[in-house]
């Protein structure tokens, strides 16, 4: 791949993430108050991008984007509905959400794939850990979010099982744009009350809960495609 194509290719993924910006804004109650419910323009917007990118992507991920959408959806009842972390605008689940969740991880790998980053790997783990070091120790230290603590320290594990890739610093980042975007629109809101922690709307924390739902993907999957190999062994055999 040349140097235009790849640059193409990584902005025209950073232009799809900036779209979220007025995806989210036309679901929000300052829309809904002063024009109409703009959830249905969120949702086809959401479809339309998930399948853009479903299309752009490899067979790899087109097979993980679409196991993830059931699995973000349980998730979503696991979070919202079963633990009332958070609420939506509305009192339910929006139907692109699990679709977006897709969306996310597709977009952190094809940026972290289409861009210099892995070129220079090494040095954007570095920026990376430094700045999430520093904006737990903010959100912890000032605001006593113990939540995010209790999460942080899950949120380094888990990057430490997985060698700091920078897929997961990407993803992570995404994550904690979107969780600002959707909380200050007013599109979702966590309850600063967490069983016996406290925390802030949104929790940076929150980061470990994508980070923890794409490692059961990745077992998910193991799984689903061993499943699939021994049962075409079967088949070959009779």
């Amino acid at each position: 791949m040349n140097t235009n194509s790849y640059s193409k290719s990584f902005y025209y993924f950073v232009g799809i993430a900036f779209l979220w910006i007025p995806i989210l804004f036309f679901d929000s109650p300052y829309f809904d108050e002063n024009f109409f419910d703009g959830k249905i323009i969120s949702t086809v917007s959401v479809y339309s991008i998930f399948a853009i990118i479903f299309f752009l992507s490899s067979l790899r991920i087109r097979f993980l984007m679409t196991v993830m959408v059931p699995l973000s959806w349980l998730g979503e009842m696991l979070c919202c509905v079963w633990m009332d972390m958070y609420d939506y605008r509305g009192g339910q689940i929006p139907m692109y959400v699990p679709f977006g969740h897709a969306v996310i991880f597709a977009l952190g790998w094809n940026i972290t794939q289409k861009s210099p980053i892995l070129s220079n790997a090494l040095q954007f783990k570095k920026w990376m850990m430094g700045f999430y070091i520093l904006l737990f120790a903010i959100v912890i230290l000032y605001f006593k979010d113990t939540l995010s603590l209790a999460l942080g320290a899950l949120f380094f594990w888990a990057l430490w099982r997985r060698n700091y890739m920078p897929f997961y610093l990407v993803m992570s980042a995404l994550v904690l744009y979107l969780e600002i975007i959707g909380t200050y629109y007013g599109v979702w809101k966590w309850d600063q009350k967490q069983w016996i922690f406290q925390t802030i709307n949104p929790p940076i924390g929150a980061m470990f809960i994508y980070i923890g739902g794409d490692m059961i993907l990745g077992r998910l999957c193991r799984y689903l495609l061993k499943g699939l190999r021994k049962r075409k062994v079967v088949y070959v055999r009779n």
